[in-house]
C-alpha cells in the first residue's frame, strides 16, 4: 500500500491524466476568452457551413474504419483527433503568416467547435471532459465579450495562459512516455493530409480564402485531442495527437518564418 501519492506510481499515473485535462480546460478558456462569439455570424452563410462540416464528413468516418485496424492506443488516439476541433491557433497563425482573413479563420474555428463538440458528446466516456471543456470556453467568451475592455487588456496574458497551457499539456504527454513507432507517425501525416486536403478542395470549389479554410477547418487541434485520447485511452492514445502537434508546429513554423 503507498503511504504517499508521490511515492506511489499508480497514484502518479491517474494524476497526470488529470493535470493534462485541466491545463487543456485553461487552455480552452484562454482561447474563449480571445475569441468573440459573434465570429459564428460569419457561419450564416451556407458555403462556410458547408466548409466546415465536410471535413468532418469525410475524416471521422475513415477514422472509426481505420480504427478498427490498428492497434487500440493508436485508433483512440486517431478517433480522438478526429473528433477534434481545428487549431485554435489558427487566426493567430494567419495573421503571422501574412493572411489577410484571420476573422474567416475565426468564424471557422468557431463552427469546428461547434461541430466538434455534437459528435465528442455522443461518445459516453468521453462526454464528461467535452462538456466541461465546452463550458469552460463558451463561459470565458461571454465574460469577455461582456467586458471587452477588460479583455482587450489581457489579451496578452491569455495568449500566454494559453502557451503555458499548451506546453503543459505536450509535456506531461511526453513524460508518459507514449509508445510511437513508425505506424503512429504514418497515422498522424496521414491523418493531417486528408482533412487539410477535403478543405483545401472544398474551399477551391466554393471560392472561400484557402489560407484560413486550411488553417481552421482543415486542421484539427492536437492538444484537445490529446486530452481527450488520454482521458479515455491512457498516455499511449496519446501519441498520434502529439506527433500531429509536432507535425502541425513545424508547417505554421515554416510559414511565419517565410513571411519574415
Amino acid at each position: 500500500m503507498c503511504r504517499s501519492p508521490s511515492s506511489c506510481p499508480r497514484c502518479r499515473s491517474g494524476s497526470a491524466p488529470s493535470a493534462a485535462a485541466v491545463a487543456a480546460l485553461l487552455y480552452l478558456a484562454a482561447h474563449g476568452a480571445r475569441t468573440p462569439f459573434l465570429a459564428l455570424l460569419g457561419l450564416k452563410r451556407l458555403r462556410n457551413l458547408v466548409l466546415v462540416v465536410a471535413p468532418y464528413a469525410v475524416s471521422v468516418p475513415l477514422a472509426f474504419a481505420a480504427g478498427e485496424r490498428l492497434d487500440p492506443a493508436t485508433g483512440a488516439g486517431l478517433v480522438a483527433l478526429a473528433l477534434a476541433p481545428g487549431a485554435l491557433l489558427a487566426p493567430a497563425v494567419v495573421s503571422a503568416a501574412g493572411g489577410r482573413r484571420a476573422d474567416m479563420a475565426g468564424a471557422l474555428l468557431l463552427g469546428t467547435l461547434v461541430v466538434s463538440f455534437v459528435l465528442v458528446v455522443t461518445r459516453p466516456e468521453e462526454s464528461p471532459l467535452a462538456l466541461t471543456g465546452a463550458q469552460a470556453f463558451a463561459i470565458a467568451s461571454l465574460l469577455a465579450g461582456a467586458m471587452p475592455t477588460v479583455r482587450d487588456r489581457l489579451l496578452a496574458p491569455l495568449g500566454w495562459a494559453g502557451y503555458l497551457a499548451i506546453a503543459a499539456v505536450i509535456g506531461l504527454a511526453i513524460a508518459s512516455a507514449p509508445t510511437i513507432h513508425v505506424g503512429t507517425i504514418v497515422v498522424a501525416f496521414a491523418a493531417v493530409l486528408i482533412v487539410l486536403g477535403i478543405a483545401g478542395a472544398v474551399a477551391l470549389a466554393l471560392r472561400r480564402d484557402p489560407w484560413s479554410a486550411l488553417a481552421a477547418a482543415g486542421t484539427r487541434d492536437p492538444i484537445v485531442a490529446a486530452a481527450l485520447a488520454w482521458s479515455t485511452a491512457g498516455s499511449d492514445a496519446a501519441a498520434v495527437p502529439i506527433v500531429t502537434a509536432a507535425i502541425l508546429g513545424i508547417v505554421a513554423g515554416a510559414l511565419i518564418i517565410r513571411r519574415r
